[in-house]
């Protein structure tokens, strides 16, 4: 399980958590096996309400794994929670549908209320793998242009569930970033760049900060492209390599992502 409270030094506030609504479902088929799939928006509601929902599409099977997974792990948390039945006949009927479709929400409502279920493995799992593991291919492909549309509502997902400077929101912000700069000329890299640095200035989660020395070296390219002054990104790194913090300076940013994510999933 990661540790948000490490990582989040600029707030002592607990983020409000977001409201998980499913807005439509439909019949797919796959190998002529057909099932339904469930449309989850995920949004913030406050005084003005989210203009950028981010969108995620879930089986009843995806529903039933993080339900089974997280009674087997926290079985006092989620004893009350119920959860809709396997039937028989009847799994395209709209009213099982909706019905089902409700039990879902309550199940996600009352997982992100609880700071144990919401910062559990079960829930970042169910949250991106399933897209992340489409993502790698389109990356180890070099389909950069298929995979960044998939990074990005990747990341407005998790910084709605999570703290801004959490490990799954920093891993996904930074290999957002990693795409974009792997297309000339993108748009999106300089945003993301800008985005990165000012959530670093918050970090002190020390695994973190192994991805730290690739962003300056990322941004310090971004800037010399765009003709942004660059002298404070040379000096931050002047400084860190004089700490004795080794770094190889020919590893790009998707790597360096790579391996962390790797580390962190083997220590948790």
């Amino acid at each position: 399980m990661f540790n948000n409270s490490s990582t989040e030094a600029s707030s002592s506030k607990e983020k409000i958590a977001p409201v998980f609504e499913i807005t439509s479902a439909h019949i797919a088929e796959t190998e002529g096996k057909k099932y339904v799939v469930y449309t989850l928006q995920i949004r913030h509601v406050t005084g003005v309400d989210d203009s950028r929902p981010a969108i995620l599409e879930r089986r009843y099977t995806d529903f039933y794994n993080l339900y089974t997974a997280l009674k087997k792990d926290y079985p006092d948390e989620m004893i009350s929670v119920m959860f809709p039945k396997k039937v028989l006949i009847g799994n395209f009927d709209n009213k099982v549908i909706s019905l089902r479709s409700t039990g879902f929400e309550s199940l996600l409502r009352h997982v992100l209320i609880d700071s144990k279920l919401r910062n559990s493995n079960a829930l970042l799992y169910f949250l991106q793998d399933i897209e992340l593991n489409v993502v790698k291919n389109y990356l180890k492909e070099k389909d950069f242009i298929l995979a960044a549309p998939l990074l990005e509502n990747n990341f407005r997902l998790l910084n709605k569930v999570y703290t801004d400077r959490s490990p799954p929101v920093i891993l996904a912000l930074c290999r957002l970033l990693g795409c974009c700069i792997s297309m000339p000329g993108s748009p999106g890299a300089e945003k993301w760049a800008d985005l990165a640095l000012h959530r670093y200035e918050g970090v002190c989660d020390s695994d973190l900060l192994e991805l730290y020395l690739p962003l300056l070296q990322v941004c310090n390219k971004i800037w010399w492209q765009t003709g942004r002054n660059r002298e404070l990104l040379e000096m931050r790194l002047q400084n860190l390599k004089q700490q004795g913090i080794k770094f190889n300076e020919t590893i790009h940013l998707l790597e360096a992502v790579d391996a962390l994510e790797t580390k962190l999933s083997s220590i948790s």
